[in-house]
């Protein structure tokens, strides 16, 4: 992820790509560093590697070591708890993506912010009521 901007932004999307894939088969680490090249991220192993490892001390990933011949390589995959936690992100970024697509039919009004967005949940999880946020 060397000279990405937004790193921290970008790592939540990173951990949901890696969840995605892991709940539908197994992976090496190698080959998820060239999937998420494939979509514009650019990581070192150096990054990846602890990103899985604690996505595997949270409980969201589950190894194995397989011998290929002389090689060894760590194969992940998505536990009950990551498979489970993968289909509530697919819901949220749905929502997130379909919200992002829509905003664009918006234009914010000149004083304050847009009705779509005052209508929201807070971070705690409270309606605001249509107060601003």
């Amino acid at each position: 992820m060397s000279g990405m901007k937004h790193q921290e932004l970008l790592k939540g999307l990173i951990r949901l790509h890696i969840l995605h894939h892991a709940s539908e088969g197994e992976f090496y680490g190698q080959w998820m560093i060239q999937e998420l090249a494939r979509h514009g991220y650019t990581l070192s192993p150096g990054t990846l590697y602890p990103m899985l490892h604690g996505l595997e001390r949270r409980g969201y990933l589950k190894s194995r070591t397989k011998r290929t011949g002389r090689t060894f390589r760590r194969l992940y995959r998505a536990t009950a708890i990551g498979r489970e936690a993968n289909k509530i992100a697919k819901t949220q970024v749905r929502e997130l993506t379909g919200e992002m697509r829509r905003s664009k039919r918006f234009k914010p009004k000149a004083a304050g912010r847009p009705a779509s967005l005052r209508r929201h949940l807070d971070l705690s999880g409270s309606k605001t009521g249509g107060k601003p946020i």
